[in-house]
């Protein structure tokens, strides 16, 4: 019997060697190859198993194992599917590294307060609450749109891209009143030694003062006329009896703290549609640009906005964003554009915003209707695979789970949440009954849960 039994050396093969595509076709069942283990775990992958781990500025950097372009993401998907619980837990995680700063602007919320602001109380900081009509007297806070932190080139361009939100295209005559009239304020302002504000511009256009066109004469009356849609697009913004005063047209309200960690701005009491909204991105995207970010430190910044079709499906206020998108390497900025619906902007019409989505190198994509899910994949040049995974959100693309697609990679990505984490980011609490199975009404469950640490106080709204 003994005599039947091989010895260990007669049963030894000599290995096999092989090249990794041939060793992939081999073995389906092996996930894709990880990325670059440095950053933060954002859940695992699902077919591997393997901890999922991004940081797009690792990844930026030319010793990272994926490359990318650049460190700016796109986020799509239905509402209820996970979009809100991964920024949100991105942050969370990425405050821990002392080189990472954020500013978001939370245009969804519930009973007056935005999404953010269960975080905001945790970490100890104060949304920056902006809201119609506040004026002096009001709880909302004033964005100067002509803040002297803005330079004064970039300050006509957000003059020219807020009147065009407001009247539409304007003629070559109204922009020359109107940056005769921005020069005439800005002079009279500083030697008043005080800030120069948009209720000076529009008495500069109403009143102003004879002036040259190359070698031409031009005179007041011919500015009056040249500058009137201009002047009626900023009594809009100046005239107390009007929808939109109170926002913009002042100083920019003392305290905001342009160096905390996180910048909170809640938008939810401004209307979602109407001219408020873009408006605010067309003031807060320069403002941002040279206020909060520093080129000389080693500060890594991410911006993100939600409801980002505010800023895509207006050619104005994509101009303004396109240019902050497009130097994010040297300015050291990862832009997030989080949308439902990639069907819904006239990307054919619109180039500036078809521009900042193609200089995004991170799309996370989850589950979306089938039609949608087509529109975006073959936006998106997605494999058949994933196409099909992003109209399944009952399975593949359930809550929680979602395409990556990083660079040249393209994974499905579980996201998994502490029960801390679970109980910051919920946003269905209203619809629910009960927590969840592992957590308590109080937040703890069963696993261990990293602390969340307490960063200094921003700004008051």
């Amino acid at each position: 019997m003994l005599e039947m039994l091989r010895r260990q050396s007669q049963t030894r093969r000599r290995a096999m060697r092989s090249t990794t595509s041939h060793a992939c076709g081999l073995y389906p069942a092996v996930g894709a190859a990880s990325m670059d283990p440095r950053g933060v775990i954002i859940g695992r992958e699902a077919y591997s198993g393997k901890a999922y781990i991004y940081d797009p500025f690792i990844l930026y950097n030319p010793s990272a194992r994926v490359r990318l372009a650049s460190g700016h993401a796109l986020i799509l998907g239905k509402s209820g599917y996970g979009k809100s619980a991964l920024e949100k837990t991105y942050v969370l995680r990425q405050l821990r590294f002392k080189d990472r700063n954020f500013a978001v602007l939370d245009a969804q919320g519930e009973d007056g307060a935005g999404e953010w602001d269960g975080i905001a109380r945790q970490l100890g900081i104060t949304p920056i609450r902006l809201v119609y009509g506040a004026g002096d007297a009001g709880e909302g806070v004033r964005i100067n749109p002509l803040d002297p932190r803005v330079p004064a080139e970039h300050q006509f361009k957000v003059l020219v891209s807020m009147m065009e939100i407001l009247t539409g295209t304007i003629s070559s005559q109204t922009k020359f009143a109107l940056a005769e009239a921005h020069k005439a304020a800005t002079a009279a302002a500083r030697e008043q030694q005080r800030v120069v504000i948009l209720s000076d511009v529009l008495d500069a256009l109403t009143a102003p003062k004879p002036t040259l066109l190359g070698q031409q004469p031009v005179t007041p009356e011919e500015l009056v006329e040249w500058g009137q849609p201009a002047a009626l697009a900023l009594d809009e913004l100046c005239n107390p009896s009007r929808d939109l005063s109170g926002m913009f047209d002042g100083p920019t309200t003392p305290g905001i703290d342009l160096d905390a960690r996180l910048i909170i701005f809640d938008l939810t009491r401004l209307p979602r549609e109407g001219e408020a909204m873009p408006l605010l991105m067309a003031v807060i995207g320069p403002w941002l640009r040279f206020g909060w970010i520093k080129t000389n430190d080693r500060i890594k910044r991410t911006l993100i906005v939600e409801e980002a079709w505010h800023i895509l499906s207006h050619r104005p206020v994509a101009r303004l964003f396109e240019e902050l998108v497009r130097y994010g390497r040297r300015l050291g900025l990862s832009f997030w554009a989080v949308l439902h619906h990639l069907g819904d902007l006239l990307l054919d019409q619109a180039p500036e915003a078809a521009a900042i989505l193609k200089l995004t190198a991170t799309r996370v994509l989850y589950h979306m209707d089938r039609d949608e899910a087509e529109t975006t994949a073959d936006y998106l040049g997605l494999p058949d695979w994933a196409r099909k995974a992003l109209a399944d959100g009952s399975n593949v693309c359930a809550p929680g789970r979602g395409i990556w697609q990083v660079g040249s990679r393209i994974n499905l990505v579980e996201h998994i949440r502490t029960p801390l984490e679970i109980r910051l980011t919920d946003t269905n609490r209203r619809m629910s009954e009960t927590a969840g199975p592992r957590e308590s009404a109080d937040g703890r469950g069963g696993q261990a849960s990293a602390p969340i640490i307490p960063l200094r106080k921003g700004a008051a709204a």
